[in-house]
């Protein structure tokens, strides 16, 4: 009985000892998860607040566009003066904006053929 009773004292020291190494490294593997998490957490609050800024400007400017496009500026001369390429000229005068004062337009409102639409640009 002895000798039983060492070889199971020395079987459970080796099960503690294995699960103490397996709990280390459980541990280490949570602070990795946990770590990863919040840098993605952190990284999608900066990408939610970068394109918040990028819809914001893209709403000046789609205003802006929708001013030019009132004077009868055609989409390849909005394109020349801002350096914003036709097509996104056209996307941008297609997209509901809110001018400066309040007063909102939308694609309705936006410059007709004869006034700087796409097809007069590609023409």
């Amino acid at each position: 009985m002895g000798r039983t009773a060492i070889k199971a004292q020395e079987a459970k020291a080796r099960a503690r000892t294995a699960r103490l190494k397996l709990l280390v490294e459980r541990t280490a593997q949570d602070k990795r998860i946990e770590d990863a998490a919040a840098v993605a957490l952190l990284a999608w609050h900066d990408r939610m607040a970068a394109q918040a800024q990028v819809e914001k400007a893209e709403r000046a400017v789609a205003a802006a566009l929708v001013l030019l496009g009132r004077e009868k500026i055609l989409v390849r001369e909005m394109a020349a003066l801002t350096g914003i390429g036709e097509s996104a000229c056209a996307r941008l005068l297609r997209s509901p904006v809110a001018s400066a004062n309040g007063v909102s337009d939308s694609a309705s409102q936006s410059p007709s053929p004869g006034e700087g639409s796409l097809v007069d640009a590609a023409g």
